[in-house]
């Protein structure tokens, strides 16, 4: 699993977490991703939720009271219902545990990114369950 969680009005990543061996430039996913999102927006105007490429399957779940994009990619196999819960348990819980940063900040995720990157180990710790119930 590859997750973004990314600011869903300027594409700025807050976070980004691979589990994949990759070498796509996460900068550069990042910015594709929210164009992808807004192209669909305004020519669809709905969310995606899920498609396949590049070999892998992409599931979208946009949070639009907090500006939120979080974005999971794992393996063509991985069924969408799967990849969509993992990706919605790790949605709450980073607007549960950063949602009183956003209040703070005036309802914006910009400034210091650092402050994100102890959730790496909620990912981490997370994924090791999901891998754990999986074998």
């Amino acid at each position: 699993m590859i997750l973004w969680i990314l600011n869903s009005d300027s594409g700025i990543k807050l976070l980004y977490k691979s589990f994949l061996k990759t070498d796509a430039d996460e900068d550069i996913v990042s910015g594709f991703l929210t164009a992808f999102h807004h192209f669909s927006m305004e020519e669809f105007h709905q969310s995606l939720e899920s498609i396949v490429m590049g070999g892998l399957r992409w599931t979208y779940i946009l949070e639009p009271k907090f500006k939120l994009l979080f974005v999971a990619a794992g393996i063509k196999s991985t069924k969408t219902a799967i990849l969509m819960g993992r990706l919605n348990v790790i949605k709450e819980s980073f607007i549960k545990e950063f949602k009183p940063v956003w209040v703070k900040k005036g309802n914006s995720w910009n400034g210091n990114m650092n402050v994100y990157l102890p959730f790496l180990k909620v990912i981490e710790d997370y994924y090791g369950q999901w891998e754990e119930v999986e074998s």
